[in-house]
């Protein structure tokens, strides 16, 4: 099932959010934040603490009072619970999810081609953009294939080859590379991103190439979701705009069909608009023959 949700007409910019995870662009978190425990002491209470445990004997030396004691550790609990999703817990166990830190991470993956395992040549001027092997084979049936099959080619390769210093060279350095000459470079970031990280922005600019992305590589939800941007989100302006980008992407069938789509609504539209004109006309002046 789709989880997204789409933004209505009245939205400016006219664009649909699915999966949004990313609530502050700018902030960065290393994943590593302090977990949280439950008070052996406090079980009864069902009382939660960080680990940023005091030890008692400092507490008697401390020169500090207990009400202000006790208000800097309300304000440090605070602090390191804002940066939690979700805390559940129970009398003897707690569970902490952090997934924001998660998207973080793959994100600056991402961004590090030495740390990705494959490259896409992406448009007419073969641009590299890079992604993770193990996810998009997970997120996709049809990269899988794709992957296996070009990894068995390799192993044929290698093993009619004879065995040098050079081969062992290049073997290392080589990233599995896919040639997708059909895709507009900013669009085929963005769907790769939403394979990544779970995360896209669509606009009247981009839902055509998503929506072909997502027909090729065999992705339900965000087929589903580009849909119901179309059915949703679109304006007279931004539908002329999604008409012409099925042109461009037109050796795809999904943006033949979307075009057709939009083609056949704006004529029920424009019939409907006339024979509403009709009913509203008045009668006199009419002559009837009997």
């Amino acid at each position: 099932m789709a989880l997204f949700t789409s933004t209505p007409k009245s939205k400016r910019g006219e664009k649909v959010m699915l999966l949004n995870l990313d609530n502050t662009d700018d902030d960065v978190s290393s994943g590593y934040d302090s977990p949280v425990y439950i008070s052996d002491e406090n079980k009864d209470d069902k009382k939660t603490v960080t680990t940023k445990m005091v030890a008692a004997d400092s507490l008697d030396d401390s020169d500090f009072s207990s009400d202000e004691a006790d208000d800097d550790s309300s304000d440090d609990d605070s602090d390191d619970l804002d940066d939690i999703d979700d805390i559940q817990s129970t009398n003897d166990s707690m569970k902490v999810t952090k997934i924001q830190a998660v998207v973080d991470n793959i994100r600056y993956i991402l961004s590090m081609p030495d740390l990705c395992d494959v490259m896409f040549l992406v448009g007419e001027q073969r641009i590299p953009v890079y992604g993770l092997k193990s996810i998009l084979g997970i997120r996709s049936k049809t990269f899988l294939d794709m992957f296996v099959k070009q990894s068995r080619e390799e192993m044929n390769t290698k093993k009619k080859m004879k065995k040098s210093k050079d081969e062992k060279l290049t073997s290392s350095s080589t990233k599995t590379t896919i040639i997708v000459g059909s895709y507009d470079i900013e669009v085929f970031r963005l769907f790769l991103l939403f394979l990544h990280c779970g995360s896209v922005t669509m606009d009247a600019l981009t839902v055509v190439g998503l929506l072909c992305c997502a027909e090729e590589f065999d992705i339900a939800d965000l087929k589903k979701a580009c849909w119901e941007f179309v059915d949703k989100c679109l304006t007279s302006v931004s539908t002329d705009i999604v008409i012409k980008e099925t042109f461009r992407y037109d050796d795809h069938s999904a943006a033949q069909k979307l075009r057709q789509v939009i083609l056949s609504r704006q004529k029920s539209v424009i019939v409907k608009t006339k024979n509403v004109a009709k009913l509203r006309q008045s009668p006199i002046g009419q002559e009837t023959e009997v």
